[in-house]
């Protein structure tokens, strides 16, 4: 390794002097100084005299990028950049930033940085960053994050007893050259990597990063993302319904779910997401359908049935348990989870028969015992002790964890000498709980497609209609679009602007509408139970409303269908992470309840299913009020083939609204759609 522009003064090369305490040849390279910490310098890396394979450079953003070109002449491996100045300044920096990546291409090496803090292998003790050395261990949780700061409070979130163990932390800073989705593809193949944590602001490739974490998951690797820039920034991707109930933060949480990765809101979250497939051996990795909760007081065992609802941790009761354990403990009402509070403090041969039984219980996957555990609070270790034990017959996962507050320095000795887990107060075990069961009751085949695998869509050669300043297909052109790819449509007419008498053969009642305009609820423009004998009037009606707002007056008829319930499907070709589709139920309640479920498109038939499943809640898909069942199947078929227009079309297709499509006896048909195209 060589280190570029370090000098015993500045605090930016404190660090970095304990590479030369580890394993490696390193060099400093500095043509001001003889010496820096104690060594003698080279002039440059070409006076090395031989490739190296890292160079770690605490050079400006300008003498940085003069390095790249003699990294690239030397042959060197890649280069670690912590300088700013670059892109993210604009300007001069985007120059050098481009200096930089010609050189990277030049001598195909990746970059770490630039702007970040470094890159720092734990395992085996290899420190090229400028942070401050601190506390940790060694283990299996590889971080990689675009804030320098957020690797740190990592690695501070995580020193704590049980807490969490690294091998690879990686600043990916700019991003100039080597991406996150290049560090998840590494980590993939990394033997020492079991669990990946990323804390990222934006996914530059999402085609390459979705199909490493296919990968990942496959490998049997867990990802826990900390997304940055949640804040909705009123960013609207059309006018129809899709751009305003959508936003990014919500396009990265679909997708996340879709790939299978679980996510986390803060730092603390991650961490405690992260520490039991940590710190537990995957062979004791659980789906965890069902949980033993073991107490020593009465509140906590109510506060854990509370949280752990809210968490969606199974917690049973168990008849035959119960009635195991008021034999046992006759004051007992409930067993699961279980208050043994004067039970266990006066008799261990008692403790031990509960911890055996509720082992030995088919329904519960993994016992957790609740106590203060507190660094003064060792009066009663004979229990946790006892506990311990009897976790190294079992494989299922046991867990010890404070009911609040930082456990005491003696638990560690169990996570280290018995592979226990030891979690971080209540709810942080039932999220560390949650993030491992989803990972295990997880489909490996999920993915999300290469938006390439769906055939392409051409765009309809029809003349498109102005709305406010976009290009709209017109209400004709939009439903034979439907038509064309699968998804049924209903009936209908089209009276045109000049049409003097118009009829229909639709026997009433009938839905009458302007039928090339984007909003006609705001308008007005949708009349509903118009009689046929009424249907010249309602004409009249909406050719006025387009006169005085300006819209084009042609109008649509169709027959008023019976509802058994109506769904939204909504499209976009061009999210901030690809072609994707959104669902939720039809008419005003998407944007009532601003509930939508959404994939990345294409999707499978698995993701469709997925998503309707969603709701499943609410109970509508079920028969609401007596009414008929959906027809998942056809519906996750339409589903499916709009993933297949939204992918295969995303080269034009700005937007499209299906709203609503309604659940008639035949099935779903839809009654409306807005589409919304790039300017040709």
């Amino acid at each position: 390794m060589a280190v570029v522009g370090a000098t015993d003064t500045s605090t930016l090369s404190q660090t970095v002097a304990s590479i030369f305490d580890s394993d490696v040849d390193a060099y400093v390279v500095n043509p001001k100084y003889e010496s820096v910490f104690g060594r003698k310098t080279v002039p440059s890396l070409t006076d090395i005299g031989c490739p190296v394979d890292a160079v770690f450079s605490l050079l400006s953003a300008a003498g940085t990028a003069r390095l790249a070109d003699e990294v690239a002449d030397t042959g060197s491996g890649g280069l670690v950049v912590v300088a700013s100045g670059f892109a993210e300044v604009g300007g001069d920096g985007s120059v050098l930033q481009a200096q930089l990546q010609r050189a990277a291409q030049r001598g195909n090496f990746p970059v770490v940085g630039p702007n970040g803090v470094g890159y720092i292998d734990v395992t085996r003790g290899h420190e090229l960053t400028f942070l401050p050395r601190f506390e940790r261990r060694a283990g299996g949780v590889s971080v990689v994050a675009h804030s320098g700061a957020l690797l740190e409070a990592v690695a501070a979130s995580s020193h704590r007893i049980g807490g969490v163990g690294f091998n690879l932390m990686i600043s990916a800073g700019n991003e100039a050259v080597t991406d996150m989705a290049d560090y998840l593809e590494y980590l993939v193949e990394d033997e020492s990597t079991r669990v990946i944590a990323l804390a990222l602001e934006k996914i530059r490739r999402p085609e390459a990063f979705f199909a490493a974490a296919a990968k990942a998951l496959q490998a049997g690797k867990p990802i826990i993302a900390l997304k940055l820039g949640r804040t909705e920034r009123g960013r609207v991707m059309t006018q129809s319904h899709t751009g305003t109930v959508i936003g990014d933060a919500w396009v990265y949480d679909v997708a996340f779910r879709q790939a299978r990765i679980d996510s986390a809101l803060e730092v603390d979250e991650l961490v405690d997401r992260l520490q039991f497939l940590e710190q537990l051996p995957t062979a004791k990795w659980s789906a965890l359908r069902g949980i033993g909760v073991l107490t020593g007081t009465g509140g906590f065992a109510t506060m854990t049935a509370d949280i752990a609802h809210e968490e969606s941790i199974d917690v049973p009761e168990i008849p035959e348990l119960t009635t195991w354990v008021q034999g046992l403990i006759p004051s007992l009402q409930c067993s699961n989870p279980l208050d043994a509070t004067g039970a266990i403090l006066s008799n261990l041969d008692i403790w031990d028969q509960l911890v055996t039984m509720y082992e030995s219980r088919p329904e519960l996957d993994a016992l957790i015992f609740l106590s203060q555990f507190a660094p003064w609070d060792t009066r009663n270790r004979r229990f946790s002790d006892r506990f311990a034990e009897a976790s190294t017959a079992s494989d299922k996962p046991f867990l010890l964890s404070p009911l609040a507050g930082p456990a005491g320095a003696w638990m560690e000795e169990y996570r280290r000498d018995f592979g226990i887990a030891v979690g971080n107060g209540l709810r942080g075990s039932l999220r560390g709980f949650q993030t491992m069961s989803r990972f295990m009751r997880s489909r490996r085949t999920a993915a999300v497609a290469s938006p390439g695998s769906a055939a392409r869509v051409e765009r309809p050669d029809v003349r498109t209609v102005e709305s406010d300043g976009e290009q709209m297909l017109s209400f004709t052109a939009s439903m034979a679009l439907l038509a064309d790819i699968g998804i049924p449509v209903a009936p209908f007419e089209f009276v045109a602007p000049d049409d003097g008498a118009p009829t229909t053969n639709f026997a009433g009642p009938l839905v009458v509408k302007l039928g090339d305009v984007a909003h006609r609820t705001e308008h007005g423009a949708v009349l509903l139970g118009v009689d046929a004998s009424g249907l010249a009037s309602a004409v009249a009606q909406l050719r006025e409303i387009a006169r005085a707002d300006g819209l084009p007056a042609g109008v649509v008829v169709q027959p008023q269908l019976s509802s058994g319930g109506e769904v939204f499907v909504g499209l976009t070709g061009a999210s901030e992470l690809g072609p994707l589709v959104a669902f939720g139920l039809g008419g005003v309640f998407v944007e009532v309840l601003r509930r939508v479920s959404g994939r990345l498109a294409p999707l499978s038939g698995d993701d469709a299913q997925e998503m309707i499943a969603e709701f499943d809640d609410l109970g509508v898909a079920d028969g609401f009020r007596g009414g008929r069942p959906w027809d998942r199947q056809q519906l996750a078929d339409i589903l499916v083939r709009a993933g297949q227009l939204a992918a295969g079309g995303r080269h034009w297709l700005t937007s499209m609204d299906l709203n609503p499509l309604i659940h008639t006896d035949d099935g779903f048909v839809a009654v409306d759609c807005v589409c919304f195209v790039a300017t040709a």
